[in-house]
């Protein structure tokens, strides 16, 4: 459980180093654009990931 809570806080602290960096370095627009770009990773991770459904006759 206390792993699992570390991994939680240490992915909010780099999240805030990140997006502060980000806004110091390139503006507040980068943020939304890099969270986009993040976003679509994701859903293009998700749907690539998907399986193909089975053909198997039971």
């Amino acid at each position: 459980m206390s792993l699992n809570t570390m991994a939680y806080n240490t992915s909010i602290a780099l999240g805030a180093l990140f997006g502060g960096l980000f806004v110091d370095h390139l503006g507040v627009t980068s943020v939304v654009w890099y969270g986009l770009a993040l976003t679509a990773a994701s859903l293009l991770l998700v749907l690539g990931a998907r399986r193909a459904p089975s053909t198997s006759v039971k």
